[in-house]
């Protein structure tokens, strides 16, 4: 019995680590940024990894602050939840969907169709409704009191960086953020490549949209060398001047390990991860899609670096490239694989950035990763810079007019 206590003593103190540290990084990348949907990203990311749930949602009716993760929420759905979760009493710590009382039933049908188990209280007044949805854990076991408690010392500390960054976007002065945006316009459009090479057997096209001056997507085309040539694809976390100083630093690494380790895309990725968490010091990071492609050979060795899957249409099939890591600049030691695929003539590469898959229109419904492929498939005769155009045109007719929520990076390669 001793032994067992040992061993169950030896996981608690274990858990508790784990819980004490993951606090102590999700509070510094906390404070890293005053944007609120970067503190979001950050929250949801933390207590996802932690609790392995499929699906969050945060509620600040002061904020008129609505986020979800992992389900979507259309106008009318939303608009019941405030009307239902207005007239919820404040008596309790956390309620379980299932157990709602029969006066909430639209209330509870929701959540059980968008798979939202709990939902935690986190309100301060009667008037300022501050609520926290949780779904089923991947394993379908119930969150512990313990795992809940813990949710709602996470949440705590998310509401103080929002009120935080809500009153430091209302004292800063007009006049400074447009010189900042300036700034990091012009940082911004100096790394831009200023071309796109023509290669002898592929053709490549891209189209760059920022949702403002400046915005946190990324792409390069590195000189060739032998016949290859390296490209990339990446999502700065954040946006603005921070944003586009990362990009900076970023690229002046890229540039000079590109001469160093030009044939091992792996080490390459390795090294430039160790040396942006550096200067992140693991509080800013970067998703990365390394493509070196070989012009005669028609081949492309890769790194996804915790990118958003790019995929290469090769007649009905379909093929998603994953092979790489952990997103750059979180930890300083990251390991990470190659993956290769060869191109036959027609075959396309298409890779992006999260924001395109997302735009979504006014039911809240996105133009989606399988939207995206359908698309290609139909229109993957046209020439990339046609089909580049009519992926664009398409997503925009998707959204409706509404105002696109990240920034849209696509690139498209076709073998020739």
């Amino acid at each position: 019995m001793e032994d067992k206590e040992l061993i169950r003593l030896s996981k608690e103190l274990k858990l508790k680590k784990f819980q004490f540290n993951s606090i102590y990084e999700f509070s510094s990348s906390l404070y890293s940024s005053f944007e609120i949907d970067s503190i979001v990203r950050i929250f949801f990311s933390t207590l996802m990894g932690q609790m392995a749930i499929s699906r969050i949602f945060f509620f600040d009716s002061g904020k008129k602050l609505f986020k979800e993760r992992g389900c979507r929420f259309s106008d009318e759905e939303l608009n019941a939840f405030r009307s239902a979760i207005r007239s919820i009493k404040e008596t309790h710590f956390y309620l379980e969907t299932d157990k709602l009382s029969a006066d909430f039933s639209v209330l509870q049908d929701i959540l059980k169709e968008k798979k939202i188990r709990y939902l935690i209280n986190l309100s301060e007044t009667r008037k300022k409704k501050i609520y926290l949805g949780l779904g089923y854990k991947f394993n379908r076991i119930k969150l512990s009191e313990e795992e809940i408690e813990f949710s709602f010392f996470i949440a705590r500390f998310a509401l103080i960086a929002l009120d935080n960054a809500v009153l430091i976007n209302r004292i800063i002065e007009n006049k400074r953020i447009e010189h900042e945006m300036k700034i990091a316009k012009d940082i911004q459009l100096s790394l831009l490549p200023q071309e796109i090479p023509e290669l002898d057997h592929f053709e490549i096209a891209v189209i760059y949209q920022p949702i403002n001056e400046v915005g946190g997507d990324y792409y390069d085309i590195l000189k060739d060398r032998d016949g290859r040539t390296s490209l990339l694809v990446a999502d700065v976390e954040g946006k603005g001047l921070p944003a586009a100083l990362l990009a900076a630093s970023s690229q002046a690494v890229f540039h000079s390990l590109n001469e160093l380790y030009f044939f091992e895309p792996a080490k390459f990725v390795a090294k430039a991860n160790s040396l942006i968490f550096n200067f992140t010091h693991g509080n800013r990071f970067i998703t990365l899609l390394w493509l070196v492609v070989n012009d005669r050979k028609r081949s492309i060795t890769y790194v996804n670096a915790g990118h958003v899957e790019p995929f290469v249409i090769s007649g009905r099939s379909v093929h998603s490239l994953n092979s790489g890591g952990f997103l750059t600049g979180f930890i300083p030691d990251a390991v990470y694989e190659k993956g290769n695929i060869n191109l036959k003539p027609g075959d396309v590469l298409v890779a992006f950035t999260d924001g395109v898959p997302e735009v979504s229109n006014r039911s809240n419904e996105e133009f989606g990763r399988k939207g995206l492929i359908d698309l290609v498939k139909s229109h993957r005769h046209l020439s990339v810079r046609d089909l580049t155009e009519v992926v664009f045109s398409e997503i925009k007719r998707h959204s409706d007019g509404r105002r696109f929520h990240d920034d849209f990076t696509l690139l498209l390669l076709k073998a020739r």
